[in-house]
């Protein structure tokens, strides 16, 4: 029991930090932008067609990425999973949806300034923010008391 204190002292910040609480910030803060931009809902054609190419030169990226021989990205014997490519596939999967997010906003005309970015972006987790809460308390736990 003293020695689960003393981690807990010790290492409680770093306990409940962890690489689960940075994906879920960063799929809330994606899903938060496509649902303001109101990408989902597909009614402005102009906006739609600049967000999918938006998209299509993103992915187009990602997956150069993956198919050069050369690649740095590709994992120390030329694989592909695992490697640095597949384990930063989620988070720049995020980041593109909120690329094509904000182009969808900017060209549909729901995105007027900074601050409706910022709004944009936030708005996911601070709509969900029990799912936060709740990813930060299981993995603090885990660090724990593990499995």
């Amino acid at each position: 029991m003293d020695e689960i204190l003393r981690n807990i002292w010790l290492r409680g910040v770093e306990n409940t930090a962890s690489v689960w609480l940075v994906y879920c910030l960063m799929l809330l803060s994606a899903v938060g932008c496509m649902l303001c931009s109101g990408l989902y809902k597909r009614r402005n054609r102009d906006a739609f067609l600049a967000a999918l190419l938006v998209a299509f030169v993103g992915m187009a990226g990602v997956i150069l990425t993956a198919v050069v021989p050369t690649s740095p990205l590709l994992g120390v014997t030329g694989t592909l999973f695992p490697s640095p490519w597949s384990h930063g596939l989620f988070p720049v999967l995020c980041v593109l949806l909120v690329l094509v997010s904000l182009t969808y906003g900017l060209v549909a005309g729901t995105v007027h300034s900074l601050s409706d970015v910022l709004r944009m972006v936030s708005y996911g987790v601070s709509r969900w923010s029990w799912i936060v809460i709740v990813v930060m308390t299981v993995t603090f736990i885990l660090s724990v008391f593990p499995l």
